[in-house]
């Protein structure tokens, strides 16, 4: 499935720019993860409510998400909800010596998430990396330098296995 990229953050925005819509995508979905809340709700309360910590500085005093980071985060948190079992199949067949079960949720998450991105929205040449580098600094972020490395060893195994997840012109 090869979603239209129009609404996704651009190339030369500034890395806060580019990771706080994965991060707003990481909370929601790991809220749904841990919640019987529906998606609508969630994403309700995330977007009325975007603020990432009190010294989050690219808050820009508006309170809001703007309709394309919202679109983005939609799509993305439905893509990686939709394709749970794939992308937790792929996850376990790529790490076989950490189970699913006893991996950090929210590691887990970040996982499914930047998969998701990778494989399904075909964001094209070298935007692999970026989303890459974001999941890694979110799970840095939130779990740690170790987890951080873990993630980065295998989303960096999905774009070697998956050239397709490099560049989707080659679907």
């Amino acid at each position: 499935m090869l979603l239209s990229p129009t609404y996704l953050p651009k190339d030369r925005m500034p890395t806060k720019a580019r990771l706080k819509p994965r991060t707003l995508a990481v909370r929601v979905l790991y809220e749904l993860s841990q919640t019987d809340h529906t998606i609508d709700a969630v994403l309700a309360n995330h977007f009325a409510y975007p603020r990432l910590s009190d010294s989050d500085d690219d808050d820009d005093g508006s309170g809001t998400v703007s309709a394309q980071h919202q679109a983005f985060i939609r799509t993305l948190v439905t893509l990686a909800l939709n394709n749970r079992h794939a992308l937790d199949t792929l996850i376990v067949d790529l790490a076989p010596n950490v189970p699913l079960n006893e991996m950090p949720v929210l590691q887990r998450v970040v996982l499914q998430l930047a998969i998701a991105e990778m494989r399904y929205m075909g964001q094209g040449r070298g935007d692999y990396k970026q989303i890459i580098n974001a999941a890694v600094e979110i799970t840095r972020a939130y779990v740690g330098d170790a987890p951080a490395r873990f993630v980065n060893g295998v989303l960096g195994t999905v774009a070697l296995r998956y050239p397709e997840s490099r560049n989707p012109s080659t679907r």
